[in-house]
């Protein structure tokens, strides 16, 4: 082997040396630069990436505040609004039957008046029928026609019996 030959040995060391030093220099000025450019971009951009990465964190620690807070208080107006529709149901419920108690209080002061209107009538009418009987009876028991002055003052006669419940609805039996 050339290499370990006493010979070639001293000539072999000088250029061992030279070319170490010449690929050192070459390292240090061309490849270690950007090296070294290379290391800080990559550790400027690690550094970007955590400042970034922990804004983004605090950001969104701060919007999940936010979404709690405005949902704590979506929460208190869906209440506050359950709230107002049960109490407008139940003043409403409440303006519905006071409405159907004067609903059912007019209706029954229209039915008694009605009622009171028909027991008028028939009363009425009632009076007229036992007057136009109470007439002809006493004509067929007197066998004449009775004229206008005889049959007022048994039609009178008739009404103040009628009136004062002197007359019975049932007829005396003979004994």
């Amino acid at each position: 082997m050339p290499q370990f030959d006493a010979r070639f040995f001293s000539s072999l060391g000088m250029w061992t040396v030279l070319s170490f030093f010449l690929m050192l220099f070459i390292v240090w000025k061309i490849l270690l630069p950007s090296l070294v450019k290379v290391l800080d971009e990559r550790k400027n951009r690690v550094a970007s990436d955590l400042e970034a990465a922990r804004k983004n964190r605090e950001e969104s620690a701060k919007i999940l505040e936010e979404q709690k807070q405005l949902l704590a208080k979506a929460r208190s107006q869906a209440e506050e609004i359950l709230r107002q529709a049960e109490e407008m149901g139940r003043v409403l419920r409440e303006e519905k039957q006071k409405e159907a108690m004067l609903e059912v209080e007019s209706r029954l002061k229209k039915a008694e008046a009605q009622i009171q209107a028909d027991v008028e009538r028939v009363k009425n009418d009632l009076r007229k029928e036992t007057v136009s009987l109470v007439v002809r009876g006493i004509e067929s028991v007197l066998e004449e026609n009775l004229n206008e002055t005889q049959k007022m003052v048994f039609i009178n006669r008739a009404i103040r019996a009628v009136e004062s419940g002197a007359v019975r609805s049932e007829p005396k039996k003979a004994g």
